[in-house]
C-alpha cells in the first residue's frame, strides 16, 4: 500500500486537456502520441492503482471502524471483514496484473492491428493511415512521419497534387516559382518532403494553364498550374501574359474535345494578336500538351464537333455588303455548306469568289469586288461554328451572324482579312 500512497505523493500537476507530462507507473509504459495502444496500456494501469488506492482507503476506514468501536461487537465485527475485504481486493488486483502479464503480456500490453484504408486519401507511415484534407496550409501540422499522401481506390480519376516549396500556397521568391504539379492514379503515393504547402484536386476534362513546362503524366507541371479552365474569358492573374504551356483533358466518354484560341487582349471578342488554334487532332487522345504559347492575355475556349460536324448547322455565307443576305444589299456571295466545312475548314480570302447570279451589278463592281479579301462586308452564321478572321497574326473570333464587318475591330482598325477559320462546335 505504501507504493500506492507513494505513486499519488509524486504526481506532477498539469492542466485539463494540455497533459505533456505523464506520471510514472511502475509496469506500464507512458502513452506515446498518436498510439492508441499505448493510451490503453497506461489506462489499465492507471485504472490498477486506483484500485489499489480505494483498497487502501477501505483498509484504513475499517481500522479506524475497528478500533474506535472495541465496545461494540458487530461494529467490529464490520469493521474487521471491510479490512479482509480490502486486502482481499488488493491481492486479487495484483493477481490480475501477475496472471495476465506471465500468461499473455499482449493482453495488458495492447496492440493496434491497422486497418486498410478505404477509398480517399490519407497521410501514411507505411502501415497507419491518417485521413487527409484537399488542403494544407503548413505542412509542418500533419503528425511526425506521415508525410506521405496516398490516394486509395480500386478505379476513379486521377488525383492532382500542386506541392509548393513555402507556406501558405507560395512559391520561391514569394511568387510562383518552384511549384509543381504531379498526377497520381489509384494505390499511388507521393512524398510531401520539401513541400511547404499543398492542395488537392481530382482530374477533369478541361484546359489547364501552366506557366512551365507540361507533361500528360507524372509530374504534369513544373510551375504553377491553374485547375481546369471550360470557359472563355481573361487569364487568371498567376498566369496572365507567363504562360509557358497548357494541358487539354479531353472527355472520350462523352465526345468532349477541347479547342483553345489565346488572345492579348483581355477581351477575347475584341480584336488583337493571337495564338494559333490549339485542339488534339487526335479525338481518340485523351491527355495532350502544347507547349508553344507566345501570347495569353485572354482565351476563347469551345467544344470542337469533329465527329459529329454534320450536327452543329448548315455552313456559312460571306457577302461583299454589309446585310448582304437583305434583298436590296445586291452583294456578292461565297457559301460553304456543311460538307465542305467538315470537322474543319481554313481558307484564303483571296480564294473565296463571289458569286453574282441573280445580282444587278454594274461589271466594274463585279470586276473590283471579285473575292472576300477585297470585299469583307458581312457574314451569315448558319449554325454553330466558330469563325477565326486573321490578318496575319492579328485575328477576331465570331460565333453569330456579323452584320456590317467595316463596324467590327479587325476591320477597322485597317486589317485586311486574308485567312479565315471555320470549326464545327457545340
Amino acid at each position: 500500500m505504501v507504493v500506492f500512497a507513494a505513486l499519488f505523493c509524486f504526481v506532477s500537476p498539469v492542466l485539463a486537456l494540455e497533459i505533456t507530462d505523464y506520471p510514472n507507473i511502475p509496469g506500464f509504459a507512458k502513452p506515446t502520441e498518436g498510439s492508441l495502444e499505448t493510451y490503453i496500456s497506461y489506462i489499465f494501469g492507471f485504472l490498477c492503482y486506483i484500485a489499489g488506492a480505494i483498497a487502501m482507503i477501505s483498509f484504513a476506514i475499517g481500522a479506524v471502524q475497528l478500533t474506535m468501536s472495541a465496545s461494540n461487537p458487530s461494529a467490529v465485527k464490520e469493521g474487521g471483514d471491510r479490512m479482509k475485504g480490502s486486502v482481499l481486493g488488493l491481492i486479487l488486483t495484483l493477481s490480475a496484473v501477475v496472471i495476465l502479464k506471465t500468461i499473455n503480456p499482449a493482453i495488458v500490453e495492447v496492440t493496434t492491428t491497422p486497418l486498410p484504408a478505404t477509398d480517399g486519401i490519407y497521410y501514411t507511415n507505411g502501415p497507419n493511415y491518417i485521413p487527409a484534407p484537399t488542403s494544407e496550409a503548413n505542412t509542418a501540422n500533419i503528425v511526425n512521419g506521415y508525410e506521405t499522401l496516398a490516394y486509395q481506390c480500386s478505379s476513379g480519376p486521377a488525383l492532382l497534387i500542386w506541392k509548393y516549396p513555402k507556406t501558405n500556397f507560395i512559391g520561391s521568391n514569394n511568387n510562383y516559382g518552384g511549384i509543381k504539379v504531379v498526377k497520381k492514379t489509384c494505390g499511388q503515393t507521393e512524398s510531401l518532403s520539401g513541400a511547404g504547402s499543398f492542395k488537392i484536386s481530382y482530374e477533369t476534362s478541361g484546359i489547364y494553364y501552366c506557366s512551365g513546362d507540361c507533361s500528360e503524366n507524372g509530374t504534369i507541371c513544373s510551375g504553377y498550374m491553374s485547375e481546369a479552365n471550360s470557359s472563355s474569358g481573361v487569364l487568371p492573374d498567376a498566369l496572365k501574359n507567363n504562360l509557358k504551356s497548357i494541358r487539354i483533358v479531353n472527355d472520350i466518354s462523352k465526345d468532349l474535345h477541347y479547342g483553345i484560341i489565346f488572345h492579348d487582349v483581355d477581351n477575347p471578342t475584341t480584336s488583337g494578336g493571337c495564338n494559333k488554334i490549339l485542339y488534339s487532332t487526335n479525338t481518340s487522345k485523351e491527355i495532350e500538351c502544347f507547349n508553344d504559347i507566345y501570347v495569353s492575355a485572354s482565351a476563347t475556349v469551345f467544344y470542337w464537333n469533329d465527329k459529329d460536324y454534320e450536327s452543329s448547322g448548315t455552313g456559312a455565307d460571306f457577302y461583299s455588303e454589309p446585310f448582304g443576305w437583305a434583298n436590296g444589299a445586291r452583294a456578292g456571295k461565297y457559301s460553304l455548306n456543311k460538307s465542305t466545312i467538315k470537322s474543319f475548314w481554313t481558307g484564303q480570302t483571296s480564294t473565296m469568289a463571289f458569286s453574282y447570279t441573280g445580282i444587278n451589278r454594274p461589271t466594274e463592281y463585279k470586276n473590283l469586288y471579285q473575292n472576300f479579301q477585297e470585299k469583307s462586308g458581312s457574314i451569315k452564321v448558319k449554325g454553330n461554328y466558330l469563325l477565326v478572321l486573321w490578318s496575319g497574326l492579328y485575328c477576331q473570333v465570331f460565333s453569330k451572324d456579323v452584320v456590317n464587318l467595316k463596324s467590327t475591330e479587325i476591320t477597322a482598325t485597317g486589317h485586311t482579312i486574308d485567312k479565315i477559320n471555320v470549326i464545327p462546335v457545340k
